[in-house]
């Protein structure tokens, strides 16, 4: 496309058609919303409350992430060790944040305090700030 003087992703290789569609240019949100699992809640309106929910897929350790949204950039950083995870987040000034743990797990730490889940509660409620939670599978 380039070497056709494209400045767009056309819809199809060959340049036949729309010369600017972006049907190729969603690969960039699975980075933030699945690897990073930055996401809006669909109940409340543009990113004034954040899911958090991180896909770890085989093979893949750590991922770096982040999203501008209309209060500040959201960072997501995890890593894994073995079956320990490590989630470092930073939730900007005027938004809340859920971090969905993964069921089985029955502890996490939160900045180095240890927390138990109990019930059917698996989310980490955050307000604004940076956050390290720590939690094995």
């Amino acid at each position: 496309m380039i070497k056709n003087g494209g400045t767009t992703t056309w819809e199809h290789w060959n340049g036949e058609r729309s010369w600017i569609h972006n049907c190729y240019n969603g690969i960039g949100t699975w980075f933030y919303q699945a690897l990073g699992g930055i996401r809006p809640d669909e109940d409340v309106p543009a990113y004034r409350k954040i899911l958090i929910q991180p896909q770890v897929p085989q093979g893949i350790t750590w991922a770096k992430t982040f999203k501008e949204t209309p209060y500040g950039k959201v960072v997501v950083n995890w890593e894994l060790n073995g079956k320990t995870m490590e989630l470092n987040i930073e939730i900007p000034v005027g938004t809340d944040a859920s971090v969905v743990i993964p069921s089985g797990v029955k502890k996490y730490n939160l900045d180095g305090n240890e927390f138990n889940l109990s019930g059917e509660k698996s989310t980490v409620d955050l307000k604004s700030g940076k956050y390290t939670i720590n939690y094995t599978f």
